[in-house]
């Protein structure tokens, strides 16, 4: 059995409360009568004839109004507002006979010409107060539905995307181990061990859908040093950060994609020396980042500068999560690969 919602309950008798005062407060004017001593009575005499507009009222929003939505039905619909709004015009006359035979005695004419079309201009100003209320709160409520379907299909995208991220980031790493094993280099034990520490971040501290910037910029760190055991001597790092608030919350695993990239297409695909310059700034929760990395210039830049999936993904991610706040630039200049962000990572 379903359970009564008092508070609607509510809130429909406050909507007829009020109605019965504004009414009663045009009466008042109308027949040119003192508020102070004929309110009550006018209020009275609307009430008198308010069964008939709560059952017109509330027809037309649970058999009415419904119709609406069905196109096909818009005939029915046509019929059924003509039909119960002459029934309610009878109805309402014969409440207004009753009263003004029975209760305050006086000449009425039932088929007068004015009284059929003041009775027929209350019904409407009723019934369209009460169905533009009633259509807001039905605007109101399906724009809370669909922004939270906006929102679920959002967060799906996003939960994909960073799914995605995750064996991404990993298949590349283990390419990097698979080489210093093949070497049989001293070194493959802190590298798996680093890989380890990197993966536990990605792996749960990125499940929630913010992260501080330090523990971001934390990762990074991890991976350079990760990333410095295979290719030795021939890399150039230069690694800067100037952070303000490092409590700053940013979505994870944003900046990192940047940086593998650096190393896949930069040292991974250069022969000769490499420099990567890296610079993270933060400053009144004005994020910048930039990565740069020397490129043999026979290689071919990717398609529109996008990059591998890695980056494909992260500015996904950031059209989803910091639309209209961020801005990116990704190409090449003079052997550098440039990719430069701009976030705002102000709350909304």
């Amino acid at each position: 059995m379903a359970r009564i919602n008092w508070i609607r309950i509510g809130y429909h008798l406050l909507f007829w409360i009020a109605y019965l005062f504004f009414n009663g407060l045009v009466v008042c004017v109308m027949e040119g009568q003192k508020i102070n001593s004929f309110l009550l009575p006018a209020m009275y005499r609307e009430a008198y004839s308010l069964p008939v507009k709560l059952a017109f009222t509330y027809f037309i929003f649970y058999y009415v109004i419904p119709l609406y939505l069905d196109r096909s039905k818009l005939a029915i619909l046509v019929l059924m507002s003509v039909v119960s709004f002459a029934i309610a015009t009878l109805l309402y006359r014969v409440q207004l006979w009753g009263y003004f035979t029975y209760v305050e005695p006086r000449s009425y004419a039932f088929f007068g010409a004015q009284g059929v079309i003041l009775c027929v201009f209350d019904l409407y100003i009723t019934i369209t107060s009460a169905v533009i209320i009633k259509m807001i709160k039905l605007r109101y409520k399906s724009q809370e539905v669909e922004e939270r379907l906006i929102s679920e299909k959002l967060q799906s995208e996003l939960s994909f995307l960073r799914a995605q991220t995750n064996p991404h980031f990993l298949f590349n790493t283990l390419n990097n181990l698979f080489v210093l094993a093949r070497k049989k280099s001293d070194k493959t034990a802190d590298a798996i061990m680093m890989l380890s520490k990197i993966m536990r971040f990605v792996l749960y501290e990125c499940r929630a859908p913010r992260i501080a910037v330090a523990d971001e910029a934390k990762v990074i760190r991890d991976y350079i040093e990760l990333e410095k055991l295979r290719y030795n001597q021939r890399l150039t790092v230069d690694y800067q950060e100037v952070i303000d608030n490092p409590h700053a919350s940013i979505s994870p695993l944003l900046l990192l994609p940047f940086v593998e990239n650096s190393f896949k297409h930069g040292a991974g695909a250069t022969t000769g020396d490499v420099v990567i310059r890296i610079l993270l700034t933060l400053e009144n929760n004005q994020l910048k980042f930039q990565v740069h990395n020397t490129v043999d210039s026979d290689v071919e830049p990717a398609p529109n500068g996008t990059g591998g999936i890695g980056l494909k993904n992260v500015k996904r991610q950031l059209d989803l999560l910091y639309p209209s706040q961020h801005s990116l630039s990704i190409g090449r200049d003079n052997g550098m690969y440039k990719a430069d962000l701009q976030v705002n990572l102000n709350e909304q």
